[in-house]
């Protein structure tokens, strides 16, 4: 599976709360980190916890755009309860994503790519 297929999935699996796949999706020690709000998440349980805990809570977040840079994947991502737009740095190994970073501009997730 490709970048941007393994995104898609995993944006389709939260969508449908289906948390077995969203969790298949992860490599075992995958780590999501923002800074606002702060979250530092170090393993895949972890952020399936995270993810469990947001849904219902507001609506679901938008996929706005999605740019696929090799092993990287830049989604546009907005949550319209709060009109909070901000930029998702997705690492992918393998076929397992294992890396999730937020930032609040574009140019700061492809930077972060080096």
């Amino acid at each position: 599976m490709d970048t941007r297929s393994t995104v898609m999935e995993w944006d389709a699996a939260l969508r449908d709360s289906d948390w077995e796949k969203a969790r298949s999706l992860l490599a075992d020690d995958a780590a999501y980190v923002a800074s606002d709000p702060p979250i530092n998440c170090s393993s895949a349980d972890q952020i399936i916890g995270l993810m469990r805990s947001f849904k219902g809570v507001n609506p679901d977040v938008e996929l706005i755009d999605l740019d696929a840079i090799g092993d990287h994947a830049i989604a546009s991502l907005r949550q319209p309860a709060w009109d909070w737009e901000w930029f998702q740095l997705i690492t992918i190994d393998g076929e397992h994503i294992a890396r999730l970073e937020d930032f609040a501009t574009r140019e700061g997730a492809v930077s972060a790519i080096g």
